[in-house]
């Protein structure tokens, strides 16, 4: 189509102007629409196949291909026009996919943001109130408190960073967690090992949620309630339970928000099952790649 219709209004023109029209006159629209819209790899095949076409069907010698100095040097500049015209709507094409990436990682970080900042309000004021549950002392809830709010503080420096030097367990669960731990609420239990490199900060982000939401809805937002973290490692396979108990009843969320997505699989997790039994939340994480550390 992009070469058949610049030549049939190339026909048109040339038979109500009786041949005046310059022979590449309607291809080059036809160009720069195809390297545009469909690709440089398009854009050249329209160029080469109008340059064969108006070589035989409007310049002289009609209905033959001529090699005379003239006509190659006529189709030569065509086509080296033709060619800026594909390089210039090829980088066009691709500033245009940039910009649009661009805006729509802006549009996401903007709503993970906002998620972020109304999930940090919820979980401050549920480390205040199981912090002052445990310690009723102004003095020793304080101590307590800044403790947690500087463990929070560190768990984000590790999620903003996108780096975990090491990506070694148990410290990097314990760092995941650390805000919202205390005497007896965690169970963290599992052989020493390494992670590959780009599974490190979707775990610690996967057990930042994890422990988020059961300070919000779960385990954690009671003083009985318990979490237990257990990993195992075998043939370089690693699966890391997450089991909370003696929290409110469970009852799967109605609406999928954008924190979920941190506890599906992913780049740098293999498989995450997350299941809401009333006794409590589960949640399977599988990564390969694991090295086991005596």
């Amino acid at each position: 189509m992009a070469v058949a219709l610049p030549t049939l209004a190339m026909l048109a023109l040339n038979t109500a102007l009786a041949g005046v029209v310059p022979p590449f006159l309607t291809y080059f629209p036809a160009v720069t629409l195809a390297a545009l819209f469909l690709g440089p790899a398009w854009g050249t095949a329209v160029l080469v196949c109008s340059a064969g076409l108006a070589n035989y069907l409007f310049i002289p010698p009609l209905f033959a291909w001529s090699v005379s100095s003239d006509n190659v040097l006529v189709t030569g500049l065509y086509l080296f026009a033709g060619g800026l015209i594909v390089v210039t709507a090829a980088t066009l094409r691709t500033s245009v996919r940039e910009l649009e990436a661009k805006s729509a990682l802006e549009r996401d970080l903007n709503a993970e943001l906002q998620h972020r900042v109304k999930n940090n309000l919820a979980v401050v004021q549920a480390l205040a109130r199981q912090t002052v549950a445990s310690t009723p002392e102004p003095d020793q809830f304080y101590s307590a408190f800044r403790g947690r709010l500087i463990a929070l503080s560190e768990a984000h420096d590790v999620l903003v960073s996108g780096k975990w030097t090491g990506c070694r367990l148990p410290e990097l669960v314990d760092a995941a967690v650390r805000p919202f731990r205390s005497e007896g609420v965690f169970a963290i239990e599992g052989p020493n090992c390494e992670l590959p490199a780009q599974s490190c900060v979707p775990l610690v982000m996967a057990l930042h949620e994890l422990s988020t939401n059961a300070v919000k809805y779960g385990a954690l937002s009671t003083p009985a309630g318990h979490v237990s973290v257990r990993w195992e490692v075998a043939g370089g396979g690693f699966r890391l339970t997450w089991r909370e108990a003696f929290g409110p009843p469970v009852k799967k969320p109605k609406r999928v928000g954008l924190g979920s997505r941190l506890l599906t699989r992913q780049s740098g997790l293999d498989d995450v099952a997350l299941q809401f039994l009333p006794e409590g939340v589960v949640c399977e994480i599988a990564i390969s790649g694991a090295v086991e550390q005596t």
